[in-house]
């Protein structure tokens, strides 16, 4: 393709422009140009990195049209959650103040409820995109808990959905999953619904993972059992957080996972129960590389990795990730006193 002069002598390829100028004469010639042709972006290979981003610029999509390029084409699901953060909905309303009665009143009661309903309704729109994803191979989950600028003391408020989130893990194809769920827990349709936990949805996706990265307010082994008496599971790498510490203002130090339906035991024996049934997985694996489980010690409030495998325990500092090697604690029969039980694990709710 030639550009040519306008003193109407020597023409030059528009290839052999500098890039920047390329880009912005192409911008100008704009994308309905190759929409109209889409033979205009074939010219050659060169042409066409330049053109294809002229021609995607401006583009505008069906809600139909979306869900099937999402279904398409859909590898990896990275979701970053954190609540609530309108807050200036209610402060741009003359006559109210700013103070945790507002949000404990029916109007801001109802702002959140309005809120957590299309936050809800956006992500089973998701789960139905997942569900027939064949690409999808990794869902990445992170929510936090919702933290208002102002009034940093607010209760913690549940904003996940139980169902919605198990149609998510509905992908047949999945090879990684990664749910760090400390903000919220996952609230059933119904309060006092027998269904009660995501656990056994995540079990049965174990045949087909290779890396499990877990860290929810309520868990069970079920995590960690396959529906299936599968053997060689090409799972390799299980992480399991089972420290809540430093994830509220208001939250006490000594806040842990808790067990999935309340049934009264405590967190010592979770942790027992989730390291028993860790071990009975890694029997199963055909090349465990590295299952670790997490939970932090008092009063320090020094996060503590269990190596799975070796038996060995390790404090990591701040900074470190879940599957770091830190320092090696001789004997840890002494901080596994220091894990509050009931009474406190129990205020990881708050």
């Amino acid at each position: 393709m030639r550009w040519w002069m306008a003193d109407g002598g020597h023409s030059i390829s528009l290839l052999r422009l500098p890039p920047e100028i390329l880009t912005q004469v192409l911008d100008y010639v704009g994308s309905s140009y190759f929409r109209q042709d889409i033979g205009r972006l074939t010219v050659c290979k060169q042409w066409f990195i330049f053109a294809r981003f002229a021609c995607f610029k401006n583009l505008q999509l069906s809600q139909k049209t979306l869900l099937l390029l999402i279904k398409a084409s859909l590898k990896i699901l990275d979701l970053e959650l954190k609540g609530f953060e309108h807050w200036s909905s209610i402060s741009e309303i003359k006559g109210y103040p700013q103070d945790d009665s507002i949000w404990e009143g029916d109007l801001g009661r109802a702002l959140l409820t309005d809120w957590t309903t299309v936050l809800d309704n956006d992500l089973a729109q998701i789960a139905v995109a997942v569900k027939n994803s064949p690409k999808l191979r990794m869902i990445r989950i992170h929510a936090s808990s919702e933290r208002h600028p102002l009034l940093p003391y607010l209760p913690r408020r549940d904003y996940l959905s139980l169902p919605t989130m198990r149609a998510i893990l509905s992908a047949e194809n999945l090879t990684v999953l990664e749910l760090d769920l400390r903000g919220t827990h996952l609230v059933p349709r119904q309060e006092h619904s027998d269904d009660f936990h995501i656990c056994t949805s995540i079990g049965a996706l174990l045949p087909n993972l290779r890396r499990l990265r877990l860290r929810m307010r309520s868990i069970c082994p079920d995590v960690l059992r396959p529906h299936h008496h599968d053997t060689d599971l090409r799972l390799s790498e299980v992480l399991i957080n089972l420290s809540l510490s430093k994830d509220s203002l208001i939250s006490t130090s000594a806040a842990h996972s808790i067990r999935c339906g309340s049934t009264g035991r405590g967190f010592i024996q979770l942790k027992a129960d989730i390291e028993d049934q860790a071990k009975a997985l890694a029997a199963r694996m055909a090349s465990p590389k590295t299952i670790r489980i997490l939970t932090h010690s008092l009063p320090q409030i020094e996060l503590q990795s269990l190596d799975v495998l070796t038996g060995k325990c390790m404090k990591l500092a701040d900074d470190m990730a879940w599957e770091d090697d830190g320092k090696t604690v001789e004997d840890d029969s002494d901080s596994e006193s220091e894990i509050l039980d009931d009474d406190f694990s129990t205020s990881s709710d708050a």
